[in-house]
């Protein structure tokens, strides 16, 4: 059988993956783009505000290896480029917005952002604040560290740590309340704190601990506890179902193209699963 032939959109979108990943320079602005069209006297929509002003807000991670982080004084990571690649899409400019755990949801709903792209959760409590795409990254949630010397052992009192304001946190106290819980700003103190044996355990994303520089500390990491599946999404304010809606377009286009098969190879070392782009249709 045939194979389907790849078409421009897609063609480009593999681009951009390569682009975002090799190019730390911020998006220039588009030559033209045309304007917003919505009902006369209308207030516009954040999708209008966007294309209007030609600029894409976005919140990303603050030293969150790999998903963002400041090297050399320039923001790198997954996240990262998935920002790129969707300003690229829009043929908008890029402002990059570094953002702690804690302040992704404020930063969205005060509108100092247009976009959350910082390996957000999604939980109840978060679907009554904002809305979220199609998942764009595999997650799941666990606490890692030296494998216990008997099985089932028990993390009772147990020194673990967490990023602030995660669903890590929340998913730890919430499975493991008679731990010793030990909180940080961001996965890079933690990981530090683990290596200098300040904590014995950590509680963060599988990912997080493919970032860990020392492959004899890496491989010695094992997961002793399974605390939830968290695919990543992209947040967005509610009643903004255009923004959305394109949103996840993107997102179905580049996961198609296999531009995130190539972006999550650079940044995870690792490939996504073959379904799951199969798994959840984009809003419409």
């Amino acid at each position: 059988m045939q194979s389907k032939p790849v078409s421009p959109a897609r063609r480009s979108l593999v681009a951009a993956a390569a682009g975002a990943i090799a190019s730390m320079a911020t998006l220039s602005s588009p030559a033209s783009w045309a304007q917003a069209i919505g009902k006369p006297g209308a207030l516009p929509d954040q999708l209008d505000q966007i294309m209007t002003s030609r600029l894409l807000r976005v919140a990303v991670p603050k030293e969150f290896p790999p998903f963002g982080y400041l090297r050399d004084g320039i923001p790198e990571g997954y996240d990262i480029a998935i920002a790129r690649m969707l300003a690229l899409d829009l043929k908008v400019r890029l402002e990059i917005v570094p953002v702690a755990s804690p302040q992704r949801l404020p930063f969205l709903q005060e509108g100092k952002v247009d976009l959350v792209i910082a390996s957000l959760g999604k939980n109840p409590e978060r679907e009554k604040v904002i809305d979220f795409s199609q998942a764009y990254a595999p997650l799941y949630i666990g606490v890692f560290g030296p494998p216990p010397k008997t099985e089932g052992a028990s993390l009772k009192g147990k020194r673990i740590g967490v990023t602030k304001g995660s669903l890590d946190e929340e998913e730890l106290v919430r499975k493991v309340p008679d731990a010793e819980i030990v909180r940080y700003e961001n996965s890079a103190a933690i990981i530090d704190a683990y290596l200098k044996n300040q904590i014995e355990y950590l509680a963060a994303g599988n990912v997080v601990i493919e970032s860990i520089k020392d492959v004899q500390a890496r491989d010695r990491t094992q997961r002793v506890l399974l605390l939830k599946d968290s695919p990543c999404h992209i947040g967005v304010r509610k009643n903004e179902a255009r923004l959305l809606a394109r949103v996840n377009r993107f997102l179905l286009e580049a996961g198609d193209s296999q531009a995130l098969m190539i972006n999550a190879m650079v940044w995870f070392k690792a490939t996504l699963p073959r379904d799951f782009f199969s798994r959840a249709k984009p809003v419409t």
